[in-house]
């Protein structure tokens, strides 16, 4: 297996966009209105649309989250969208590795050494190259621990 890495970012906030419209051109304005002010969303999850809507969750800089959310309160209007929300004693955890997607199992050592310490997941993002969980930021460290431990002990046993 190629090298991986373990990395933790707990300067984030999350923010849940609840019951937004499920129709093409809503994540668009969102998006693009929080970019043309200069905002950088690190991670998107959307909820499949139910009975017409869904929910959008953002991981973005807690130093941004104040700023941000009065953007999107200013959208919500036009949006049509419900409670905004957000929490701050978040973490993300990833496990990074060039042509992540193509090895079988990783996703699911990473839930199982998570689990294994007793810290639920939040939100689940995949990309081609990271899996990255959202856990609460007070287990951090010890989640960081327990992925090192599943995923680079790897490259000491070769």
């Amino acid at each position: 297996m190629e090298a991986l890495h373990v990395t933790a970012n707990k300067e984030i906030s999350k923010i849940v966009i609840q019951g937004v419209p499920d129709k093409a051109g809503i994540a668009a304005d969102i998006f693009g209105t929080l970019g043309a002010q200069g905002f950088n969303v690190e991670l998107v999850v959307s909820t499949g649309g139910t009975r017409g809507t869904a929910d959008i969750c953002l991981a973005v800089s807690e130093a941004q989250e104040a700023e941000i959310r009065r953007a999107l309160e200013q959208m919500k209007s036009e949006t049509l969208a419900g409670e905004i929300v957000s929490d701050s004693s978040v973490a993300l955890v990833s496990v990074m590795g060039q042509n992540l997607a193509k090895v079988p199992g990783v996703a699911g050592r990473m839930f199982r050494a998570l689990s294994s310490k007793g810290i639920n997941i939040e939100i689940i993002s995949t990309s081609l190259a990271s899996v990255t969980c959202m856990i609460p930021r007070a287990r951090t460290e010890e989640a960081l621990a327990a992925l090192e431990g599943e995923f680079l002990s790897e490259r000491t046993q070769s």
